[in-house]
């Protein structure tokens, strides 16, 4: 064979590889895979966020429910995409799952300097729809802006703190959003 055509035929075979764990640009979120207890500090789990491939780890399903008396609710459902000129995860979420579509979620979720996940977030809110510590929506909707982190603390735990802008600063999304724990739940 000519090495013209083994160098092509390398070269296609490598393309066409799935991105694995020590080189695709998913690596550093990979962790994040599976599904997720979410609760505050030691409290029982609250929430159950789940994160799962796409076809050929083309991009990243976000989705979770709230854990309420009669069982799942489902509270947001989106996607994470690699946008390979950012270098970053490009987000978007709905979390308005009914046929009205109120509100949604764009953003980022990025690599930080100290190797935490940082999701910035833009949070539109259409005509009607109240934001988090926020008032109601006028005519013309409005925008909140968000930030929540992910710091791996074990293969099966992570931290994680949901912070919203407010006019004196970050604040918790919620009360104890700031210290969250997220821990593996068992495959079924």
């Amino acid at each position: 064979m000519p090495k013209w055509l083994a160098s092509l035929v390398v070269a296609f075979a490598f393309a066409a590889a799935p991105a694995t764990a020590a080189n695709g640009p998913y690596a550093p979120y990979e962790f994040l895979i599976g599904d997720w207890n979410v609760s505050v500090a030691e409290r029982p789990p609250a929430m159950v966020a789940r994160f799962s491939w796409g076809p050929n780890r083309s991009y990243i399903r976000y989705a979770a429910s709230l854990l309420t008396a009669k069982g799942e609710e489902p509270h947001f459902e989106g996607v994470l995409m690699w946008n390979g000129v950012a270098k970053n995860l490009d987000m978007l979420l709905m979390l308005d799952l009914t046929a009205r579509a109120a509100v949604q979620e764009r953003g980022t979720l990025s690599v930080a300097s100290d190797g935490a996940l940082v999701r910035e977030i833009s949070a539109s809110y259409s005509e009607g729809a109240t934001p988090i510590g926020g008032q109601r929506a006028g005519a013309d909707g409005t925008t909140m802006h968000f930030r929540q982190t992910y710091r791996r603390l074990a293969p099966d735990k992570i931290a994680t703190a949901a912070m919203r802008e407010t006019p004196q600063g970050w604040a918790p999304t919620f009360p104890g959003a700031d210290r969250m724990i997220m821990t593996r739940r068992a495959a079924n």
